[in-house]
């Protein structure tokens, strides 16, 4: 399961709990007044008086039309509001105070650790930078000056063929710094749940705690050209 995983989990859990709601109150009042007010064979049940030619009676009811603009309002932008938990995880700005603390000395782990109180998302002392580069049809990485056993860049074979590969360590957080040579690239890390577009001149941050002990691919979602499809490179995350 991906660091970001969990909070969008608990998102969608509290979607879906609100839509099943107002999907409930909605059809059942539509519902209610189709079977309620139809009209029965042999009975005058014109109630509104309805004739040919003249505009019908109009009803007109304040309150009501105050709720039923105001709650799904309110309903609307508390739902914005909790999206940004997940979305802030991912996209913080490193100059400001956030979860993983400043960029970590030579040889400083991050302490990746799970919060498990307050918003239930992922804290560190602090983290690492590196570089992510995209071109027609590959990935290039750069782990900068960190040592080996916290970053690396390998080779691995990927469906038969020699792709670049990207070794990470569990417990530390890293900060991508993401751009692309010619067209717009959108790296996807699978297993932890997240993807962003990198566009030409012009620098991205995401940040990546390696969580998890696997193995996973890093794919293209934004199609770039011919060999879109085997953009392709291999994320290793080792103890």
């Amino acid at each position: 399961m991906g660091f970001i995983t969990p909070l969008f989990d608990a998102l969608w859990s509290e979607f879906v709990l609100w839509s099943a709601l107002v999907g409930g109150i909605t059809f059942g009042w539509l519902y209610h007044h189709s079977f309620f007010y139809r009209s029965e064979e042999g009975v005058d049940n014109n109630v509104d008086n309805l004739q040919v030619g003249v505009f019908p009676v109009h009803y007109d009811n304040l309150k009501l039309e105050v709720t039923w603009t105001l709650v799904p309002f309110i309903l609307i932008v508390y739902l914005a509001f909790i999206s940004w938990a997940p979305l802030d995880n991912v996209w913080t700005s490193a100059d400001s105070d956030g979860d993983y603390g400043e960029e970590c000395t030579t040889q400083t782990s991050s302490n990746l650790v799970w919060d498990e109180g307050g918003e239930g998302r992922y804290t560190a002392d602090c983290y690492h930078v590196i570089e992510l580069v995209g071109f027609q049809w590959d990935w290039d990485f750069d782990c900068l000056d960190l040592a080996t056993d916290i970053c690396e860049e390998t080779m691995a074979t990927i469906e038969g063929n020699d792709k670049k590969n990207l070794n990470l360590k569990q417990g530390e957080v890293y900060l991508v710094q993401m751009t692309s040579q010619d067209v717009t690239h959108a790296p996807w890390f699978v297993s932890m749940g997240i993807k962003e577009d990198i566009l030409p001149s012009q620098t991205t941050n995401l940040w990546l705690p390696a969580d998890e002990v696997e193995n996973f691919l890093m794919l293209c979602t934004e199609y770039c050209g011919d060999n879109h499809a085997y953009m392709i490179a291999g994320v290793s995350v080792h103890a």
